[in-house]
C-alpha cells in the first residue's frame, strides 16, 4: 500500500520525467527538421543523423505525454523515452566524433 508522501513524490517525478522527455522531443524534433530542410546541400550521413532525430524527437514527445497522462503508474513510457533519448544522443557523439555533425562554422 502506498502512502499519500509517495505517491505524491511518484506524481512529481512523472511530472518532472515528462516536461524534461517534452522539451527535449521538441528540441531534437526541431534539430532534426533543421538538417532535413537543407536535405540537398549535407551529406548523406549527415543526412541520415537527422532523419533519426525526426524519428527519434516525436517519439519522446508521444513518451512524454503518455508519462504525463499515466502519472508514474506505467513505466513503458520511461522506457521507450528514455531509449528515444539515448538514440539520439548516440547519433550526436557519433557524428561529432566522426566529423560528419558540424560543431562550428567555416574557419
Amino acid at each position: 500500500m502506498e502512502t499519500a508522501i509517495q505517491k505524491a513524490r511518484r506524481i512529481a517525478v512523472a511530472i518532472v520525467a515528462a516536461a524534461v522527455m517534452l522539451f527535449l522531443g521538441l528540441l531534437v524534433s526541431a534539430m532534426g527538421y533543421q538538417t532535413l530542410r537543407e536535405w540537398s546541400f549535407i551529406s548523406p550521413a549527415y543526412a541520415s543523423c537527422g532523419l533519426l532525430w525526426v524519428v527519434a524527437g516525436p517519439v519522446m514527445l508521444v513518451a512524454g505525454l503518455w508519462l504525463l497522462g499515466s502519472l508514474g503508474r506505467n513505466r513503458i513510457p520511461l522506457l521507450v523515452g528514455g531509449a528515444a533519448t539515448a538514440l539520439a544522443g548516440v547519433v550526436l557523439v557519433v557524428g561529432v566524433l566522426t566529423y560528419v555533425v558540424p560543431c562550428a562554422g567555416p574557419g
